[in-house]
């Protein structure tokens, strides 16, 4: 059984549960039995708690000093949240996948009532490039994106509004997978056509910023596709056939492949080719117009500590926080959700975590090809930085991403 590129998200479950019966495939690291998902009540309490202290006390602005978990000392100013103080409507766009996988009990409270702000989500499936248009359209306050669409938006004077990144959602996600069981490892795919998605976006600017510091530029055809279903057809009906892929695709084609290998590890390749600079692999942000977090930043960091506070609980309860994928529409199967969760390094970076991860990320892509962030690598006022001591931690998921 083929794909349609173009069937909706509620008949493509049904396709892949009945191919998963059909073939009677197991997803590797499911649980047999069902797991139980928290209620609305039940998420509202375990994230209520973050929504306070969010606001700042009135005190004057003064600077600290704060160490992050590698040792490095940045000076921090302690001050005011900006703008109203009262509650306001919060609009947020969302791409369903990885950036969304570990949202669901800051989805869950905000759908009960618990949150101090009013947010609402909005999912526009795997379509970056849209929701970007629909974010400078102003239709939303905060979107996630992948992590150089970001800096392209605030290199872009003539865009009505301005930007700035406040979270760090996943590292690396992609692979490299296969039906030819003779790969072991990239110099393979010379001469070969590997099918990809994601053009002109994170996945393109990763791949060959890879293969430019790994030598390996020009070696192989890589060649893009619109959506990722219209690879995993060509998986199904091409031999041999090569892709890369990001998860929780990866698993889903394992759901619809059979055999299928996955050999290469393309975080695993980044993070041995840039061991020199330390550079980490960086696929989806979180970003805000700049504006609305001026004139709200207490809902800024509501949305942050609760963002952090949703991230901890998933990777600590994959099992729950898979069980509920379907349910909010982050993504399309719970069983694939659970299975690709380990693998999506599913992370909170906010404040000086988040800008040591992303700035390097995008000095490498700047390095291999200056116009995949907009030609200029972003400065310092890109960044959003937080008041001290608001957020409870700036690195969840930090020490367990891509373990």
């Amino acid at each position: 059984m083929t794909l349609d590129a173009n069937m909706t998200r509620r008949a493509f479950v049904a396709t892949a549960t009945s191919v998963a019966a059909g073939m009677g495939l197991a997803l590797s690291g499911c649980s047999s039995e069902a797991t139980s998902a928290p209620s609305s009540e039940e998420a509202g309490n375990r994230v209520e708690s973050a929504a306070g202290g969010v606001a700042s006390d009135s005190a004057p602005a003064s600077s600290a000093q704060e160490t992050g978990v590698d040792g490095v000392v940045t000076e921090v100013v302690e001050r005011d949240a900006m703008g109203s103080p009262d509650a306001c409507d919060v609009r947020v766009g969302l791409i369903m996948g990885p950036p969304s996988m570990g949202l669901t009990q800051l989805i869950t409270a905000a759908d009960a009532g618990v949150t101090t702000n009013h947010f609402t989500f909005e999912f526009n499936d795997v379509d970056y490039v849209g929701l970007s248009a629909k974010f400078n359209q102003g239709d939303y306050d905060i979107v996630t994106l992948p992590s150089n669409i970001g800096p392209i938006l605030y290199n872009n004077q003539e865009l009505k509004n301005r930007y700035q990144v406040i979270a760090v959602n996943n590292l690396g996600v992609l692979y490299c997978l296969t039906t030819d069981p003779s790969i072991a490892s990239l110099a393979d795919l010379a001469g070969r056509r590997v099918y990809s998605y994601g053009e002109g976006g994170t996945p393109e600017y990763t791949i060959e910023a890879l293969l430019k510091k790994d030598g390996l530029d020009g070696q192989f055809n890589l060649e893009f596709k619109s959506t990722p279903f219209e690879i995993l057809n060509l998986l199904q009906q091409e031999e041999n056939c090569v892709a890369i892929l990001p998860q929780p695709f990866v698993s889903l084609s394992k759901l619809m492949v059979d055999p299928l290998y996955v050999p290469i590890d393309i975080t695993d390749e980044w993070n041995a080719a840039f061991s020199d600079t330390g550079s980490q692999a960086v696929t989806t942000t979180t970003i805000v117009n700049r504006a609305f977090a001026e004139g709200h930043e207490q809902a800024v960091l509501e949305y942050l500590q609760l963002n952090c506070s949703s991230v901890a609980w998933s990777l600590d309860n994959m099992e729950d926080a898979a069980a509920l994928q379907e349910e909010l529409g982050t993504f399309m199967n719970n069983d694939v959700a659970l299975d690709a969760m380990p693998h999506i390094s599913m992370v909170c970076l906010t404040g000086e975590a988040m800008k040591r991860a992303l700035s390097g990320f995008l000095e490498e892509l700047y390095a291999a090809n200056p116009d995949s962030i907009g030609g200029a690598v972003p400065e310092a006022d890109f960044y959003y930085m937080p008041p001290l001591g608001s957020i409870d931690d700036d690195s969840v998921g930090a020490d367990r991403a891509h373990s």
